[in-house]
């Protein structure tokens, strides 16, 4: 074989070889199947007599440690955070539900129940606010919000969304300790009073799978939903001392990198995008990219004679590192890309652009004609958690299913118009919304890769009720439905491939 040739085989084997570790090292990833490192719960709320149950559930036969964190809707704002250790094949479950409920406690906030034995850090049993029947729980708290401008008050804490993310395997005695036997932790003691990583915790495997449903007892409402899981989001251990509460949402790495890179499923294929660098806080954008809509698509059902309403819930898991700059967003007069507003005075707006259309492509009460949409509307969405409901009134108080207060404004379903499925836009043209471009890969002159819309989940609740069941006898019926979605990527002549 001569010099020439060699060097080419040379090259050759060590593309593929570069191309097998890059596949090694795994790329972050919503993973279709439901399990995964990071459990993303588009909403929590304990309005209109509602409460919330969580589920998370370790199917894996490792011990592990999570980080649970609630975030209020309107700035994600932290308002309980707590580390849960779960042994091999372990469940950890929780209700939140408002205070007001609970004898002697009054106020407008809400809290999080448990019966649950799996260690924590704190510990409910031990450190928790109060009992109900025997179970203990803890208040969710205010205090994160002074500096952000928005409602200081606990009514701010009634509705949000929920975060866990894996932080360690655990190995040795340590698992030992949060392994259950008859029922209850061998030693919560053990893993409690850690505050750095050992040699016993290596980097978390996938495998979580996480539920939650919104249910009024009183009513007989159940609207159940699963968490959205991301897989392949960390290569380490995210522990940095147990007794310091981090945003770890924003720790996704490569495997001996300083970028994190994303795996996008599009309608033409999976795009890889890699993000970080020397740029500070660019890492997160990888998250966001996995969860990227230019799009969301969806029934919707409010017709008078079978009582139904419905409400879209539509959350941005990571706008906080785009619009607080507590979160990240930095010290500028303006919010980073995809979004255009910093939150200030309790809102950071972004305005979209919904088409909805009845079962017969009819896009207008009156005049209208497949094909041809009628002028757009335009809802502005606000907050970290938003709520869009299906009614004539577009400035309404409370949503009509979920009794939201974080609700889009600037959108009014026409009268005429009982059940079909609508198209809400991200990406309008009146206020484009893009990412960041992905590093370069293609050497001088190439482009990064552009994902189109903002980092969106969530599901449409429907509720009909039937008052004629039998005499003095009504029933409440209700579904969870997630969103499908499209996103779109550019990257200048060369295209997103």
């Amino acid at each position: 074989m001569n010099r020439v040739a060699g060097s080419k085989v040379s090259a050759v084997i060590g593309m593929v070889l570069g191309l097998a570790l890059a596949g090694q090292a795994g790329a972050v990833h919503v993973n279709p199947r439901g399990t995964g490192q990071v459990l993303l719960y588009p909403y929590y709320t304990v309005n209109k007599d509602q409460q919330t149950y969580v589920t998370l559930v370790n199917t894996t036969e490792n011990a592990k440690v999570a980080q649970v964190s609630f975030r209020e809707g309107r700035n994600s704002r932290t308002v309980l955070d707590f580390k849960v250790f779960l042994s091999p094949f372990d469940v950890w479950a929780g209700t939140v539900f408002a205070l007001e409920d609970v004898a002697g406690e009054g106020g407008e906030g809400a809290a999080v129940l448990t019966s649950d034995r799996s260690c924590t850090s704190p510990s409910f049993w031990t450190g928790g606010h109060g009992m109900i029947n025997g179970s203990p729980y803890a208040r969710f708290t205010s205090s994160s919000f002074a500096d952000d401008g928005g409602p200081q008050g606990s009514a701010r804490t009634r509705e949000g969304h929920i975060e866990i993310v894996a932080l360690a395997d655990l190995t040795g005695s340590l698992a030992d300790a949060v392994t259950h036997r008859n029922g209850v932790p061998v030693d919560c003691a053990r893993v409690a009073n850690l505050n750095a990583p050992t040699p016993e915790m290596v980097a978390p495997g996938g495998g979580l799978l996480g539920s939650g449903a919104v249910i009024n007892v009183g009513q007989g409402t159940y609207f159940s939903f699963r968490a959205d899981a991301l897989d392949d989001f960390t290569s380490r251990t995210l522990i940095t001392g147990l007794d310091v509460l981090v945003d770890p949402l924003g720790e996704v790495n490569d495997a001996g990198s300083t970028n994190a890179t994303a795996r996008v499923f599009t309608g033409d294929g999976i795009v890889e995008a890699r993000y970080g660098g020397d740029t500070p806080n660019l890492r997160i954008d990888a998250v966001s990219a996995v969860l990227m809509a230019d799009t969301l698509h969806n029934d919707y059902l409010v017709e008078p004679a079978i009582g139904a309403s419905s409400d879209w819930v539509i959350t941005f898991p990571t706008k906080r590192f785009y619009t607080d700059p507590f979160a990240g967003a930095g010290d500028g007069p303006a919010a980073l890309p995809p979004f255009v507003e910093l939150f200030d005075e309790g809102a950071s707006c972004v305005q979209t652009q919904i088409t909805y259309y009845d079962r017969e492509e009819m896009t207008a009460a009156t005049g209208g004609f497949p094909g041809i949409p009628p002028a757009p509307l335009r809802p502005q969405l606000c907050y970290g958690a938003n709520v869009l409901t299906f009614g004539t009134d577009t400035s309404p108080d409370a949503s009509a299913v979920l009794g939201s207060r974080l609700v889009a404004v600037g959108f009014g379903l026409d009268p005429a118009f009982k059940a079909g499925w609508a198209r809400l836009g991200l990406d309008p043209d009146a206020e484009p919304h893009a990412l960041r471009p992905s590093l370069a890969l293609g050497g001088a002159g190439s482009s990064g890769k552009v994902f189109h819309g903002l980092p969106a989940i969530g599901f449409w609740t429907v509720n009909l009720v039937n008052n004629n069941v039998a005499d003095g006898v009504m029933s409440n019926y209700s579904a969870a439905v997630p969103h499908t979605t499209r996103v779109t990527c550019t990257a200048g002549e060369s295209g997103c491939r």
